[in-house]
This record gives C-alpha cells, structure tokens and sequence, in this order.
C-alpha cells in the first residue's frame, strides 16, 4: 500500500515567483523534486501543473536550467514540477533500466501535493519527458489512475513491456518528438530501448480512435547549417483526444532548439524552440472533469461534500477504487472507499 510518512514543504507568499525544492518520504523511500511558481500564483486562482521528467543519469535542477521551462511558466502562468528519479532513472520497464522505484505511485502523490498546497487544477496536469523521462511519460499516461490532460515526449517511445499492457483509463493528448538519427533511442525501435516510433503512432492512434493517415505538413527550416529540418503529423478526428508527431529528419537524441550538454548526443535541430512549442500544444488541454456533490456526514465537526474518482467523475462510494474526498473545513483526503 503506498504510503506517504513525511512532506518537507517551504511556501511563499503569492505574487512573488518561487523555485522551491522539496523533499518526501514515499513507501519509506526518501524521494525529492523541485517546483517553481511564476509571480502570478495565488491560492485563489488554480493554476495548470507541468511536471517535466529528465533523462538517464540526469536530475530534476538540471533539466529545469537547461529546458527554460521556469520562464515560459512565468510568461504563461502555470507551475513546473521537476521530480528526481531514485538513482539518476526512471522505471519505464525499459531493458536497460535498473530501477524498481514505485515513479507511477511518486509522480500521482506530487500532483496531490501541488493540488492541496498550491491549489493547482486537476483538470489541467501535463507531462514533458525526455528519453527516460519520455518513457515514463508514456507509462503514466497509460497505467496512471490520475487525469493527465496531455503529455509531450522528446526522443523516448514505449518500452515493449509498457507497449503490450498499455490500457489507458481516461482521454489524452499526445505530441512526441523525435529524430531520426537518434542513436540512443532509435527511431524504428530496438530491442533494448523499446518499440519504433511509427509503432507508438499506431498504438495512440488506435486508443484515441484517428483517421488511419496524418496529414504531413513542412514545418519552417529557417536554418540550414543544421543539418535536419521538422515535418509535423497531425492525425485528424481523433474521438478521444489529440495527436501529434514532430519528425525530425536527420535530428539527434536531443531538444530541438537547444544547445547545451544536457541535451543529448547527435544532431541537434535549431529551426523551431521545443519547450515553447510542447506549452503551446498543452495548454489548451483539460480532462474536463465533473464532480458530484454529496452532503454526508462524517461527523460532528464536517461533512463530505464531493467525492470524485482522481479523474473527477462522479462515482458511487462503494466501488474499491481511489477516491479524493473534499471536505466543507476545505480539507481534501485521498481514499479508497469510504469508511
């Protein structure tokens, strides 16, 4: 059973911007990740929630001051999460990954923490994840019982464990990017890395119910000197959310638009900024949650008056699944039935 036994949370006043780490205990594991709230934050207004996922051997604060994301968060007010991954990995039952960490259950308890401390919506959480992290991306969205309105992967598919079981339980919306000179994460798949990338299309493809055929379109290259240039994939009539790929031809297993060491190796594509073009696809993405309303007493001091599933549908209260209970004190517990 997971189990959260201690929160290490420091709080800033609203209206001044905050980069803040954190650190948990989650299933007797020490776990941290770091988060920033733009100036714009106030505990009235509830906000979107990026929660960005670095790669092998890297750490949340890196890929905070490599990706750039804390300004765009600034810019478009939303907070940014960066968790750390137990030894430098996430386990996205990749063949090459060592880890056993229980991320799924660390990364839903980070979105109940940024919910009831910084009041951020549970209709607008986001994923961002590169190589490792674009794995787990992908593992979240679907084996997760939380509601992510939307992720965005760069140069990481599907391992072929989460390939096979991949049985989403909510709508999503998905951009992925990714080279196809990629040399670590290959772009027709490997057997140590995990499925190809037009394997991932079908796969989205098929759970959001798209026409068969994306329509292709010529992103701008307005650089030359580097070697590759975008093409975009949009696959149309998506029932059940959106879908999205950004090929680059000739690109590496890197952030197009970025230089620098964290990025990766290979090719890297300048003719367009990754982190921008991932927060303009999302941020217009909601679960569309619904809530039911239900005044039952628990006792003498409050009373339920919500009950949800973690998607925010109304549920009955018998059903042994994970509730969030929202209490008139303002109070808000996660369950799994009702006592």
């Amino acid at each position: 059973m997971k189990k959260v036994t201690a929160i290490l949370l420091l709080f800033t006043c609203a209206f001044s911007s905050a980069q803040i780490p954190q650190e948990i205990t989650y299933n007797g594991i020490k776990r941290s990740f770091i988060y920033y709230t733009p100036s714009s934050w106030s505990e009235s207004e509830p906000m979107p929630l990026l929660i960005v996922l670095h790669g092998l051997t890297q750490v949340g604060k890196g890929i905070m001051d490599f990706s750039g994301f804390n300004d765009i968060a600034e810019d478009n007010n939303f907070v940014v999460c960066y968790p750390d991954g137990l030894n430098r990995t996430w386990n996205a039952n990749m063949n090459v990954s060592i880890s056993q960490a229980d991320d799924i259950g660390f990364i839903e308890e980070i979105t109940l923490i940024m919910q009831k401390k910084l009041n951020t919506n549970p209709s607008k959480q986001y994923l961002c994840g590169i190589s490792n992290g674009a794995f787990m991306s992908h593992k979240l969205a679907c084996e997760s019982s939380q509601c992510f309105a939307g992720i965005a992967t760069i140069a990481g598919t599907m391992s072929d464990t989460v390939f096979k079981n991949c049985n989403p339980t909510h709508t999503n919306n998905i951009l992925h990017i990714h080279g196809t000179a990629d040399a670590i994460v290959n772009y027709n798949g490997s057997s140590t890395t995990g499925v190809s990338v037009d394997q991932l299309m079908k796969k989205w493809r098929s759970y959001l119910n798209c026409d068969l055929n994306p329509q292709k379109e010529d992103m701008p290259n307005p650089n030359r000197l580097d070697l590759s240039y975008p093409e975009r994939y949009t696959y149309t009539n998506c029932k059940n959310g959106t879908l999205e790929h950004i090929k680059i031809v000739g690109g590496g297993h890197q952030w197009p638009g970025i230089i620098g060491l964290l990025g990766g190796v290979g090719t890297i594509n300048m003719d367009f900024y990754s982190p921008q073009l991932i927060w303009d696809f999302l941020k217009d993405k909601s679960c569309n949650q619904t809530s039911s309303i239900d005044e039952l007493k628990v006792n003498n001091t409050k009373s339920i008056i919500k009950i949800t599933d973690l998607l925010g549908r109304k549920v009955n209260i018998n059903l042994n699944v994970p509730l969030i209970y929202f209490y008139d004190d303002g109070s808000v517990e996660r369950k799994f039935q009702l006592n």
